[in-house]
């Protein structure tokens, strides 16, 4: 389900994967950056869930202030709102060694906060079946 829709990027609920979900178009400017996460952030208080799915293949690079912001204001944000203040956190990226890299700074950071378990993956099914065993191993 859709939760917004513009040029930059997509939020939503995946029925399927039980997660909130974050994609993004095209490379875009901080303020459009930050405006997509905080989107996420209603889509998690609208729909909560331990899960969130973010693919940033089309991100482009993102500025070391914004990865911070990310880990430091986004990911405790959406914790608060999932059951159990607990996320597991898959994100879809890109070859580019720049996004990645952003990407692990983030992971670096957000994972050392004990609020989420982030891993990333170059393969959109690779993240979806890490994410779907996260699921299983949350019910357990």
């Amino acid at each position: 389900m859709v939760h917004t829709d513009d040029p930059y990027a997509t939020t939503g609920y995946d029925d399927l994967l039980e997660a909130v979900y974050l994609r993004y178009k095209r490379k875009g400017t901080s303020q459009e950056f930050r405006h997509a996460n905080r989107r996420i952030v209603a889509s998690m208080a609208a729909s909560p869930t331990p899960r969130v799915f973010v693919d940033v293949r089309e991100m482009g690079v993102v500025a070391p202030d914004d990865q911070k912001w990310v880990a430091h204001t986004i990911i405790p944000q959406l914790a608060q709102h999932a059951p159990g203040h607990y996320l597991y956190i898959a994100l879809v990226v890109p070859e580019n060694i720049f996004t990645k890299l952003a990407v692990e700074t983030v992971e670096e950071i957000s994972n050392g906060k004990g609020i989420c378990l982030n891993r990333h993956f170059t393969s959109l099914a690779e993240a979806r079946q890490w994410l779907g065993q996260q699921f299983q191993r949350n019910q357990q």
